[in-house]
């Protein structure tokens, strides 16, 4: 999810450089609907390419994704040009092994390489889009409304354990805040949701599990402050200028995966001799002990949550508090 919402901005780069090209989309069926309703795009289509789009002659291809599903598909397509960008994966390996951070360019420049055969410079990428359909935000935000400001949206999912912060954990740290919380994650984190909530004596709405991705990301829109885990929904935050705070477990912002453009703070163990230990993750700790986030306590987190949020200047809140 998060590295299609991170390619955004380069459909607006294209769009202002190229105003009569027709731009289509090839991504899973899943992240449809994060592109479907984005109007300088022609058509979204999804995986597997149909016949039609493999009979057809396209000026270019920009491949974002370089792995073993899109190459051979490359040598199916007719093209006059073909770019992609640069992974960087040897040097992720070489900070994994060496535990020696030397930080990439964020994702949305690399991604953005791939534009500059055709006249675009990295540099001139503009912030993330997520295009929302006005039912489904009047919908969200009736169900919201009622939450007193400030409330707090937490994303408790995580594609990889060693990416999640412990539930007792969020159970703590919450009870601390006091604001009031949405839950957000899919089916996969509704039962770990429901637990953080039973925890809890102020207003929370679980939407784990019954939000759609775009209920979820308008849910995002609204919130006051965004905690999360290095996960796509951080860059859902971007999307919107949310305010986020990322709980950084196994991996490292190093990486170039942090909120693009976006107010946003980093939480992380960074005196473990052990981070990072994966580009990507793992289902346990290869260490069996996880300190990349059980060091991360409550009350550290709350410290830090609240020192952020009182940073941020008075006027970028104005359009989503009206109390402090």
């Amino acid at each position: 999810m998060g590295d299609v919402v991170l390619t955004t901005p380069l459909i607006r780069a294209l769009a202002e450089r190229f105003p009569d090209a027709k731009l289509h989309y090839l991504t899973r069926a899943v992240y449809l609907p994060l592109l479907e309703h984005h109007p300088l795009l022609t058509t979204v289509h999804t995986w597997p390419p149909s016949a039609q789009l493999q009979a057809t002659k396209w000026s270019g291809i920009l491949d974002l994704q370089k792995n073993l599903r899109t190459l051979p598909l490359r040598w199916r397509l007719e093209y006059e040009r073909y770019t992609s960008f640069p992974k960087e994966n040897w040097r992720k390996w070489g900070m994994v092994r060496r535990k020696h951070p030397r930080p990439l360019r964020h994702i949305v420049e690399r991604y953005a390489e791939a534009l500059r055969p055709w006249g675009i410079a990295p540099e001139q990428m503009g912030p993330l889009e997520v295009h929302i359909p006005p039912a489904v935000r009047e919908k969200v935000a009736s169900e919201l409304e009622a939450l007193p400001r400030p409330w707090l949206a937490v994303g408790v999912g995580g594609t990889y354990n060693t990416k999640k912060w412990p539930v007792p954990y969020f159970q703590a740290l919450l009870q601390g805040l006091g604001w009031p919380v949405v839950l957000l994650g899919g089916s996969a984190e509704q039962t770990e949701a429901k637990i953080i909530a039973q925890a809890l004596s102020q207003p929370v709405i679980v939407t784990a599990g019954r939000y759609s991705l775009l209920e979820t990301a308008a849910a995002i829109e609204q919130a006051s402050l965004l905690l999360t885990h290095d996960t796509g929904t951080a860059h859902l935050g971007a999307a919107f200028q949310t305010p986020t705070l990322v709980l950084w477990g196994n991996t490292i912002p190093e990486f170039g995966m942090s909120p693009w453009q976006t107010a946003s703070l980093s939480i992380e163990a960074r005196h473990l001799a052990c981070r990072p230990c994966s580009k990507l993750g793992y289902a346990r700790c290869p260490k069996h002990h996880h300190d990349c986030m059980r060091s991360l306590t409550p009350d550290l987190v709350l410290a830090r949550l609240l020192s952020f949020w009182q940073s941020l200047p008075q006027n970028s809140l104005s359009a989503r508090d009206s109390t402090d």
